[in-house]
């Protein structure tokens, strides 16, 4: 009795140590008011801010020498408004190159760690390496990952997204070469997290609608899809673009016939882009909202468009349940939920680089194989 009385009370003692030192765990949005201020420091100590402070020096002595003041203002002007894109694209650079010498030891900490997808389980990797680059010189302050997600945005960046695009071995050696096995096994323990909040989310977590008959498609309320478009990009937020609209259609007033037809145009339809591609912040961001997505497309029992009507149904009430859109209009019908699962998801698989501020979801291809393969299925099955 005394022996299992020791063994729980010593088991007490990791838990809670285990507690306290997930609570002294401090990353730089702990310090710093916001990740502004943090960013402004960070390029205060890189190199190249004072390289760029250092060339005002032969400037003001350019200023008193010369007898002709105009060529050292121009230059003067192209030091300020260059010279801070400069400092940005140097800084930018130097975190790349500093990042990409210590992808044994970012690899350590993933296997280590063994986070998921969820941005907490990335707090300690975050720290870790924050305090590893300071030590070993490899950066110039303790302040390299603002907070987890930047940590996690980084691991996806370099390693999970380049290396599973790699399809050879050989090609995986060139690029990666000693760190192929240390990042074969992180990616190992990171599926495995994954796989595992998969299963949890499909059998716990997962969102179950309620009074969905009371939800109806953007298609059965309002005239046209064109009249949806306009009542969402009419609002508040959107005000920058029309002013900037505007503007266009008064300066393109002093060209020819064609200008004026072309430019408009040209900047409504990159205004239609930018309100397909903001849809992605709403879904696309957190990993919850994209599984629940894909298990609704796959629990999904209607098949062809009425399925992805339903689809659509349940997943504008589950986004405005969760607050990750403002009302249930998300998706306009059936048509357009499809659209979206085949242009942000389905074509990824296929994707040979990555993609500008989309991320590839490497870690969902296999669930987004299986959501697809059930919308096959179920077409299929209605014929």
């Amino acid at each position: 009795m005394k022996e299992n009385e020791l063994k729980n009370e010593k088991s007490v003692d990791v838990l809670s140590f285990k507690q306290l030192e997930s609570q002294k765990i401090v990353l730089p949005q702990d310090l710093f008011r916001s990740s502004f201020t943090w960013f402004c420091y960070e390029i205060y100590k890189s190199l190249a801010f004072p390289i760029w402070m250092l060339l005002w020096l032969p400037l003001s002595v350019w200023w008193k020498l010369s007898n002709n003041c105009i060529y050292p203002l121009i230059v003067s002007l192209l030091v300020l408004f260059l010279g801070p894109i400069f400092v940005l694209v140097i800084c930018g650079l130097s975190r790349k190159r500093s990042l990409s010498k210590q992808l044994i030891q970012f690899c350590k900490e993933v296997t280590e760690n063994t986070p998921s997808s969820d941005p907490h389980d990335w707090e300690v990797v975050a720290a870790n390496l924050n305090s590893y680059l300071y030590e070993n010189k490899a950066w110039n302050t303790r302040y390299f990952f603002f907070n987890a997600m930047g940590c996690q945005e980084a691991f996806r960046t370099t390693l999970l997204e380049p290396f599973s695009l790699k399809k050879d071995e050989a090609a995986k050696v060139k690029s990666f070469k000693d760190s192929v096995p240390y990042i074969e096994e992180a990616l190992g323990v990171y599926f495995r997290e994954v796989e595992k909040q998969w299963k949890l989310f499909n059998t716990e977590k997962s969102w179950s609608p309620v009074g969905l008959e009371d939800v109806q498609l953007p298609k059965d309320i309002h005239r046209s899809k064109l009249t949806w478009f306009l009542k969402r990009i009419f609002t508040i937020y959107s005000l920058p673009l029309w002013l900037a609209f505007l503007n266009c259609i008064c300066v393109s007033q002093h060209f020819c016939l064609a200008f004026r037809i072309l430019c408009p145009g040209l900047f409504f339809l990159m205004m239609v882009w930018l309100f397909q591609n903001m849809r992605t912040t709403a879904l696309l961001v957190k990993m919850e909202h994209k599984m629940q997505f894909l298990l609704t497309i796959i629990n999904e029992q209607e098949s062809g468009a009425n399925g992805w009507d339903e689809i659509a149904r349940k997943m504008n009430r589950y986004l405005f349940e969760k607050k990750a859109w403002k009302n249930e209009e998300f998706f306009f019908e059936g048509i357009d939920c499809e659209w979206f699962f085949s242009h942000f998801f389905y074509r990824l698989l296929s994707a040979k680089k990555s993609m500008w501020l989309l991320p590839l979801n490497v870690e969902l291809w296999p669930y987004i194989k299986e959501a697809q393969l059930s919308r096959n299925e179920e077409s299929l099955m209605k014929k």
